[in-house]
Order: structure tokens, then C-alpha cells, then sequence
């Protein structure tokens, strides 16, 4: 049996009531919170405060992989259902909240201990509740000379955002293909050690991502099959020297060839790192808030924009930021060679500012050279700030091949459906070797609760018209999940299908996070359909 309500419901329930008895007996009291503000903390907190949709009816906060497997197994015979997470700063995806109304947020917050920092191999392992700033300062109080990739804001987890396929900067930027030997706690309570974590005591768990038979981690990143406890991630030697790179150009219309010049130059490696590529306007939102450049009604109009742009100085319609790490003669080479491949095109600035690694003052970078030198860095949260008010946004991002073409047609259909529904388009890539991710931001003030649903109904409007075109998610809203698991539709669905038969098996109660990604257990499917 378990226990579906909505989250006033589930208060109201004794039998619910009696499950967070046994929840306090094992994690102690003081870590389940039935209270408004902290249930609203680990909602949906881009949301309106008047919808509540996602609101949990509970919060537990574990401290101990004891403690957590606890908790699933009393979930799992009471039939409660849980949804975890890792500091619960998934923002623009929905949070810390739950998919399905009356599931119980399980946040790993407390779980927060650097369990090993490993220069010679240069890797860490690290708890859920480790965030990027607190690793940062670990490593730096402690002397070690390694850097750890790192996304634009700080204070999100290690583990939490490498599970979401979350991107950073530094050569492994690709985070997600960084991680290496996990620890899980299965849906029943039984933990498992993945890669050559399986075999005890295995001096190769952070070393080696196979072991013998399937390769499994990524089963558990972005999924509902078990709650990660611990995490290996493979991190980058401090270089002898770093180099943060800067390219601007004015013209909207070079973009793609811009994406043209820089491909060859990441499939070969010359740009070691993953740069990113966005508009005036992401850049803009960083530094200040809309009123600051613009107070007229509606969308920034683009020759305005183009005004704006050209007043300031080392910004452009399209701002490129690469970094380079190494030898000092090798970066030089590499350096002048992407200077080479891009000036050609007409109008381009290419900077670049050179320094040891050792010798790095974080005082003396920008945001940019920040996060490129595994510096973890909050001013990037300002963007929420961009329409005023209480800020928040819903993000939109979507996979594509690395070419020109492809950035045009997708800013081609993402910036006039941005601005006819009345957001400023603040959009931008994230470089792989052979692909990208189009990240578009919809700001508006939580407190416009018009604003938050047009958000919300472009993203899933954006959702379908970009799959008509052959391209699909990397990340979703909690609201758009189903859509996105959707368009994924080769054979009939083959895929989701393949994902409820594991879901099935693994969790036949469906306790873990119901809904996660579009994966409904058994009980939920028809009614999930149906909602869809």
C-alpha cells in the first residue's frame, strides 16, 4: 500500500502522521519539518508563493547513510513515497520540490563531509550535502593544489548537480563524464557500490569507472532509482599556467560563423575547456537589473540593444569566454592558434589575460575567469534579479549538433517566441566537442503570477516545437518532465518503456521520487497519461 495525498491531506492523515513518528525515532525530531517555512524553502521557490502544486508535506534531513537507509525502508513498508535531493538548489527546474503531491522531501544537506581529497590522482569523494563553495574552501584551507570543476553559482551540490547532467567550465566541464564510483541506497534500503566499488576495499574505486559487467552509474543521474550517498569525481591538477579568454562580436548575424570557427578547435582540444557563448543581455542581467539599461514597456528592442552593447566597453551582441591551462609555452601556442581560426571574422575582439596557477588572486578575476579556474562564484544568481521584484526564472535548454546552422535556427525560434510572450531573450551555449546546449532563461517576478505561467507555458510550447525540429532536452521543469520524456519517441517510446520495466523491478512500490524525468511507477502510469 502507499500513501497518495495532496500535501494538506497527507497532514491531515494519521497514518502519515504516524509514519513521521518512526521518521523522528531514526533521524531525531528535530530534522522533520512539518512547518510553512520550511516546506516552502524546499518547494518550488521560482514559483508564485500562491501556487503550491509542488509543495511537500514534509522535509527529513538525514545525517548518515544509516539514517538514510532508514528512512527508505520505513517509507517502503508504510508505502510512503520520498523525494531526494542534495542541497535542493535545482532552481529553474523546480527546486528542492517533490513531481507528485504528497511526496516527502528527503534533503541531504547534512550529509556534508569531504571524505577524501586525492592529488596524486586528482580526484575528490565527497557527501551529497558538499556544495561547490564549501569543497572550494576545503581545498583551499587545506593546501591542496587540485581544481574542481564548477558551474556558474556556487552553492549548489557536488553530487546533486553532477547528477543532473549539470555543466561547468574547466577541462572537465562535462561533468557528469567526470563522476567515477558512486555509493546508492536502493529503493528496499540495501546499498550498492558501483564500478570497482563492488569488490571490498578495491583501491581502484575512484580510478577506474568500469568494473566487471555493465557499467550502472548512470542510472542513477537524473532518476528515480536509489538515493546517491557518496560520489567520486575526477578533478583537474592546478596548471602551471591559466589563461581566461574573452571574444566579442557586434553583429548578431556572425554568430554562426562564430560556432564555426570554434568547432575544429574544440574536437581537437586546442580549447580545452568548456567555453560558453551568450547574449549582451545574459550578460547584462549579471551586472544589474533591466531598469538599469532599459525602463521602456515589453521586450528590449534589439537596435536598443545593439546601443546599449556598443557603450560598453569588451561587450558584444555575442560574448565567447574559453580558458586555457598548462605549460606556459603551450598555452601561448594555443592561444595564438585560436587567435588564427577566428579572425576572420569581421569585427572580432579576441583578449586574453595570462597568470600562474599558483599565483591566482580570485579578487582580480571576473565572474567568467572565475568559474574557468574552478573558482566558484554566486554573481551569476543576479540574473533572477533581471525583471525586478522577487526574482525567478524557468530555464529552457535544449541539445544540438555544434554548427552554425544549427545556433541560428534554434535562436530563431527561441528569441521571437521569448518576446512576443514578453521576456528579454537571455540565452546563450554551452560548447561540448561536437555538440551544444542552447540555455534560455525566462525572468520574471515570482510575485506576477501572469508572468511565472507564460514562462512556464512557452517552455512547454518550446518544448514540442523544438522536437518537430529534431531537438530534445537535456533538462527539464518539474512541469514540463512528462512533456520532455515525450518527445523521446523513437520505437514507440522504446526508451521510457525500457525505464519503467527498470523502475518496476528495482522499486516495484514506487516510493523513490514518482514522476523524476517522466518515470511513473506501475500504480501512477494511467493516471500520469492522462494528465500529460
Amino acid at each position: 500500500m502507499t500513501i497518495t495525498h495532496s500535501t494538506e491531506d497527507a497532514l491531515a492523515d494519521s497514518a502519515f502522521q504516524a509514519a513521521l513518528e518512526e521518521f523522528r525515532a531514526v533521524i531525531g525530531a528535530e530534522n522533520v519539518h512539518t512547518d510553512p517555512e520550511t516546506r516552502r524553502e524546499y518547494s518550488d521557490t521560482y514559483s508564485p508563493k500562491e501556487w503550491t502544486e509542488y509543495l511537500p508535506p514534509a522535509v527529513l534531513q538525514p545525517a548518515t547513510v544509516e539514517e538514510v537507509q532508514a528512512v527508505v525502508r520505513i517509507a517502503n513498508r508504510l508505502g510512503i513515497e520520498l523525494w531526494a535531493n542534495s542541497q535542493g538548489r535545482n532552481n529553474g527546474y523546480g527546486g528542492s520540490a517533490p513531481r507528485h503531491a504528497g511526496t516527502v522531501v528527503v534533503n541531504l544537506r547534512r550529509m556534508n563531509r569531504v571524505l577524501e581529497v586525492n592529488e596524486e590522482f586528482s580526484y575528490v569523494v565527497v557527501e551529497p550535502g558538499v556544495s561547490f563553495n564549501d569543497l572550494y574552501d576545503y581545498t583551499q584551507a587545506n593546501g591542496h593544489r587540485i581544481w574542481v570543476d564548477c558551474p556558474d553559482i556556487g552553492w549548489g551540490s557536488v553530487v546533486g548537480n553532477s547528477l543532473e547532467h549539470g555543466f561547468g567550465y574547466t577541462v572537465n566541464g562535462d561533468r557528469a563524464n567526470s563522476v567515477c564510483g558512486i555509493e546508492v541506497v536502493l529503493p528496499n534500503g540495501e546499498l550498492l557500490r558501483t564500478g570497482m566499488g563492488a569488490m571490498t576495499d578495491n583501491p581502484s574505486w575512484h580510478l577506474s569507472k568500469r568494473g566487471f559487467g555493465p557499467m550502472v552509474d548512470s542510472l542513477f543521474m537524473q532518476s528515480n532509482f536509489g538515493i546517491v550517498t557518496k560520489m567520486g569525481l575526477w578533478c583537474m591538477p592546478e596548471p602551471e599556467f591559466y589563461l581566461t579568454g574573452w571574444v566579442t562580436i557586434d553583429d548578431d548575424e556572425q554568430l554562426p560563423d562564430l560556432l564555426e570557427a570554434v568547432r575544429p578547435l574544440m574536437i581537437d582540444r586546442t580549447i580545452p575547456n568548456y567555453p560558453s557563448v551568450f547574449t549582451a543581455s545574459g550578460a547584462l542581467a549579471v551586472v544589474g537589473k533591466r531598469t538599469d539599461f532599459y525602463d521602456g514597456e515589453g521586450p528590449i528592442p534589439f537596435e536598443i540593444s545593439k546601443a546599449i552593447v556598443s557603450s560598453i566597453p569588451n561587450l558584444g551582441m555575442w560574448n565567447l569566454r574559453f580558458a586555457l591551462y598548462g605549460r606556459e609555452n603551450v598555452v601561448d601556442a594555443q592561444f595564438e592558434n585560436i587567435t588564427r581560426a577566428l579572425e576572420h571574422i569581421p569585427g572580432i575582439n579576441i583578449t586574453g589575460t595570462k597568470m600562474r596557477g599558483d599565483e591566482i588572486d580570485p579578487e582580480s578575476l571576473d565572474q567568467s575567469g572565475k568559474v574557468q579556474a574552478g573558482i566558484p562564484d554566486m554573481q551569476l544568481l543576479n540574473t533572477s534579479s533581471w525583471a525586478g521584484g522577487e526574482g525567478g526564472h524557468i530555464g529552457f535548454s535544449t541539445v544540438l549538433p555544434l554548427t552554425g546552422r544549427d545556433g541560428r535556427t534554434i535562436t530563431d525560434l527561441v528569441r521571437p517566441a521569448s518576446e512576443q510572450a514578453g521576456f528579454d531573450y537571455i540565452g546563450g551555449f554551452l560548447l561540448r566537442e561536437r555538440s551544444m546546449m542552447h540555455v534560455t532563461l525566462m525572468v520574471y517576478d515570482t510575485a506576477d503570477e501572469p508572468a511565472a505561467a507564460r514562462a512556464r507555458d512557452l517552455c512547454g510550447e518550446l518544448v514540442a516545437t523544438s522536437a518537430a525540429m529534431g531537438y530534445g532536452e537535456y533538462r527539464a521543469h518539474l512541469s514540463n518532465m512528462d512533456n520532455v520524456q515525450d518527445t523521446f519517441d523513437f520505437n514507440d517510446h522504446a526508451m521510457r518503456r525500457f525505464y519503467e520495466t527498470l523502475k518496476d523491478a528495482i522499486d516495484p512500490e514506487g516510493i523513490l521520487a514518482p514522476g523524476k524525468q517522466g518515470i511513473w511507477p506501475r500504480r501512477l502510469r494511467e493516471e500520469a497519461r492522462e494528465r500529460a
